[in-house]
């Protein structure tokens, strides 16, 4: 028994550091490129056929892949998979090896305006440790915006989904970077505050939007930006903010730990090591950041989306908060992975977001 609770209580421990350390890591690019048509892409690898709407990577250009899969078994194919293919701007090379991606845009702001025909720009803002950079896409006379905060180790392009929707129905939008991401400052520590400190990053970009004329915004939260976005409403309040987007949020990082020690195979008790040792190392309290025990203290209307199939966080999070509060929360549950109920209906996702925009006061 002993020896059991000290390899969990190692393996929490263990678990907290994968959850607070940065450490990027180079892409990987798992799949090979077989063949190009003007409208079809061939290519080889595991998890060729995930499913969606989805962006194809590789160093040096972007595309997009169709929801279209067909597997090809013929002799000296077997395990190929043709899509439809676009270039968004670019066109992969036979012999290329990419990568599919969820965010379905490329990651530059200039290759953005590209492919949207849009105004997409860069700005900066000062926030607590310095200078921030931001994709800013304005619209004319809008005086309501809508701010997109990325997941964990994420970037400003997984917001770019939805952004040309939003821009047609009249939303300046900022997509903005916190802590630790490229081209922003790092945090003193070297770690993720896994939104307790990013909210105050949030809320520096928040003052900006303001400045350049918002009225009130909509905050856009995937994965961990759910919790920042839900720390800055605990720390800095709901004024001036209409409603709030969440896709696949970390409304409750205990539900997370023990959801992902189950995966680990650790018993329940791990994940309250876990919180424990973010607690002592980094000053964290995810009990308090907890937006499920908490859901009475909701004062704005949400719109949630999260994926049934979702490996990293549980829906379960997101079913108790509608449960709980359905006065003010508008649910779409889909089947999708994590933060791809966008790419498994495009239409259907941004025909709900934006019929739940326009019936906010």
């Amino acid at each position: 028994m002993g020896v059991a609770l000290t390899s969990t209580a190692a393996g929490a421990w263990y678990y907290a550091d994968e959850l607070l350390r940065v450490r990027p890591d180079p892409p990987e690019f798992p799949l090979t490129v077989v063949a190009v048509t003007g409208s079809t892409v061939t290519l080889s690898g595991t998890g060729a056929d995930q499913p969606g709407l989805l962006g194809v990577h590789w160093p040096g250009g972007y595309a997009r892949v169709g929801p279209d899969v067909r597997v090809v078994r013929a002799s000296g194919t077997a395990g190929t998979v043709v899509r439809g293919l676009r270039a968004y701007p670019d066109t992969p090379a036979v012999g290329a090896t990419v990568r599919l991606d969820f965010y379905a845009a490329p990651l530059e702001p200039a290759e953005l305006a590209t492919v949207t025909g849009l105004d997409v720009g860069e700005i900066g803002y000062d926030g607590p440790l310095g200078r921030y950079p931001a994709t800013y896409l304005p619209a004319a006379g809008g005086a309501r915006w809508v701010v997109h905060v990325h997941g964990r180790g994420g970037s400003r392009a997984e917001g770019y989904r939805l952004m040309p929707a939003l821009h047609t129905a009249g939303y300046p939008q900022l997509s903005v970077a916190y802590r630790n991401d490229d081209g922003a400052p790092a945090d003193p520590g070297g770690e993720f505050g896994l939104g307790w400190t990013e909210s105050d990053d949030l809320a520096a970009a928040v003052s900006e939007a303001r400045a350049r004329g918002a009225r009130d915004v909509i905050l856009a939260g995937y994965s961990m930006g759910g919790a920042i976005i839900g720390n800055y409403l605990r720390t800095h309040g709901s004024d001036g903010v209409a409603g709030v987007l969440y896709d696949a949020p970390a409304l409750s990082w205990p539900d997370i730990l023990t959801y992902q020690a189950a995966q680990r195979g650790m018993p329940r008790f791990a994940a309250r090591v876990a919180a424990t040792a973010v607690r002592w190392r980094a000053g964290v309290d995810l009990i308090a950041m907890d937006q499920v025990t908490r859901a009475e203290r909701l004062d704005v209307p949400v719109f949630l989306a999260h994926g049934a199939n979702d490996s990293t966080v549980p829906v379960s999070s997101s079913d108790a908060l509608a449960a709980a509060r359905p006065d003010l929360v508008t649910y779409l549950r889909t089947d999708a992975e994590h933060v791809q109920s966008w790419n498994v209906d495009p239409d259907h996702y941004e025909t709900r977001v934006l019929d739940f925009l326009a019936r906010l006061r």
